[in-house]
């Protein structure tokens, strides 16, 4: 469609291309000063001791997995309403992912029910923020001995007074094009403890000696990805106001709809990364209206993980709920007015 309004389209400016094409002249590509720049300006804005930039969303929990020495057998804990990489890497490293089901009316895995699954072979949670909501992470601390928190969207955010991706050993990132920085793709791995840092340094490949050697990943980020993280980090404070009243004005149109719209919690930041609808009437009529007035609306994730694994879905109520009911409505800062009251006008009239 000629004027078709997407909800995944970043906000790249002529700055970030500036900062990529610096880059280039420099004629240094590959794992270097931009990277390391990035990498000190993520972990100063989350408040972790220090941070990888990795390739790929991929290649951070892979090297999560790996510098917390999970192993074929061991059991990994995950929202079935998650993406789908997390059973990729779960499984290519041969441990046992173990899925939990959502706590209902909000956007958070349920604490009753990881607290069921837990078992002597358990080793990882993956504690997901969902489209920039956040919870708080610290009951869930003393369930499973290590906890890795999913800040894709929630860069920065706090919950009561602390930030998010310092509550466990460590936390990740995805910078793909979908998130609310990007580097076109990429990750981050935040570290709260110097040793985890080194850890994960130290799986990656460097240069050894031969009597040093061991197999070693090859998944630090290029300074030309880089290079655009940095010019991202720089904009993102203000990107995010802009998504802020943008997202303000569908809550209020929201109020006009049949539909809602998930409340934060008290004390807890709410990111506009991005903006999930509850709709009443099915998700194919709802993304039927919408699409004539020529605005996309998807599915929060292809399908829920305990699809892929023919888990009943009657052990996943809650997740079932948001699979079948949660729509993403266009939230980028480079919306213009026009198409801003558009979908306003649209949220408040669909069916």
């Amino acid at each position: 469609m000629k004027n078709w309004i997407t909800v995944y389209k970043p906000s790249i400016k002529r700055k970030d291309l500036e900062y990529v094409l610096d880059c280039m002249v420099k004629d240094k590509i590959d794992y270097g000063d931009f990277a390391r720049n990035f990498e000190k300006r993520l972990s100063e804005r989350v408040g972790c001791f220090d941070v990888l930039a990795v390739n790929s969303f991929y290649s951070a929990i892979l090297l999560v997995l790996e510098a917390l020495d999970v192993k074929e057998g061991d059991e990994v804990i995950v929202p079935s309403f998650s993406p789908q990489v997390y059973l990729n890497v779960i499984m290519h490293k041969k441990a046992i992912p173990v899925l939990v089901d959502m706590e209902k009316d909000f956007f958070q895995p349920s604490i009753e029910k990881i607290r069921e699954v837990v078992t002597e072979k358990t080793k990882v949670l993956f504690l997901p923020y969902y489209f920039g909501y956040v919870y708080d992470p610290t009951p869930y601390l003393d369930l499973v001995p290590n906890v890795v928190e999913d800040i894709s969207s929630v860069i920065g955010a706090k919950s009561q007074d602390l930030k998010v991706g310092t509550a466990g050993k460590f936390a990740i990132a995805d910078f793909s094009t979908k998130n609310i920085i990007t580097t076109g793709d990429g990750g981050g791995i935040f570290c709260n403890v110097k040793k985890n840092y080194h850890k994960v340094v130290s799986l990656n490949e460097k240069d050894y000696s031969v009597g040093d050697y061991s197999p070693r990943y090859s998944c630090y980020m290029p300074d030309l990805n880089a290079a655009m993280g940095v010019s991202q980090d720089e904009s993102l404070n203000h990107r995010l106001r802009l998504r802020e009243a943008i997202g303000r004005i569908y809550d209020e149109a929201i109020k006009r709809s049949r539909n809602l719209v998930i409340n934060p919690k008290e004390n807890c930041n709410r990111f506009y990364s991005l903006y999930p609808i509850i709709v009443k009437s099915t998700q194919k009529d709802a993304t039927a209206y919408l699409k004539k007035n020529e605005i996309e609306a998807i599915k929060a994730f292809a399908f829920p993980l305990h699809h892929y694994l023919n888990l009943s879905k009657d052990k996943f109520p809650n997740t079932e709920y948001f699979y079948l009911n949660t729509l993403l409505v266009p939230l980028q800062s480079t919306l213009l007015k026009k198409e801003v009251d558009l979908i306003a006008k649209a949220i408040a009239t669909m069916i």
